[in-house]
């Protein structure tokens, strides 16, 4: 089990990443470190650079980043966004919703659902792009702002309609969509799960090292094949 410090400085994303394998049993958990990082994520909060007054990204987090399934994403755009939305989950999954800094966010994630993406993500709960949409319902059903659930519905309808004879779903990235569909205890998302059976089998034979993605990439693979 890896005993690195949880902070590093240099990258939201890493720390975020570092914090959810604490949390998943992956990482050795210290909790003065689990605090520093934590702490660290608050003080980002609408900082230059964030999305929508969530939370920013490094210097070097924009130069690109990889997503705890291993997806690589370099649009600056798409990138800030899905670290914005991943920080703000990150934070309220370890108790820390009644921050101000959280407060502050999670009105923001609120407010951008009244505008441009936003608007149309309540509406049809598929946020911008393929990539952030997972991102979007990953945070959504933490967050929980009001009509959170029929958004919820309405991202896994846009999932649902996507699916491919071989077990994915067009357009959207694979394992991340797994993975979030993993998170959530809905009967729609269940149904999306035992979808990707018939490619998760095989699939979880390529994943038997302990890397982050090999280990983020067998939870979702794992959740599908468990799905009855």
């Amino acid at each position: 089990m890896k005993s690195e410090r949880i902070l590093v400085v240099e990258y939201l994303a890493e720390t975020l990443w570092r914090l959810e394998e604490v949390r998943r049993g992956f990482r050795s958990r210290f909790d003065a470190q689990v605090k520093e990082a934590l702490q660290w994520v608050l003080s980002r909060q609408g900082l230059e650079g964030a999305y929508r007054n969530l939370f920013s990204p490094t210097e070097k987090d924009v130069l690109g980043i990889q997503l705890l399934t291993g997806e690589r994403i370099v649009s600056g755009a798409a990138l800030r966004h899905i670290l914005g939305e991943e920080a703000l989950r990150t934070l309220i999954v370890w108790n820390l919703g009644s921050s101000p800094a959280v407060r502050e966010a999670v009105k923001s994630f609120r407010t951008l659902l009244d505008i441009g993406s936003g608007r149309r993500a309540r509406e049809t709960g598929f946020y911008c792009c393929y990539r952030c949409t997972p991102a979007f319902l990953r945070t959504l059903a933490v967050a929980q702002p009001d009509g959170w659930e029929g958004i919820l519905e309405r991202g896994i309808g846009n999932i649902r309609r996507s699916r491919t004879a071989d077990g994915r779903w067009r357009g959207f990235p694979f394992h991340y969509t797994l993975l979030t569909l993993s998170e959530m205890d809905m009967a729609s998302a269940k149904a999306e799960l035992r979808h990707a059976r018939k490619v998760a089998e095989g699939l979880l034979k390529r994943y038997r090292n302990d890397d982050r993605t090999s280990r983020f990439r067998r939870l979702g693979l794992e959740a599908a094949l468990e799905t009855a």
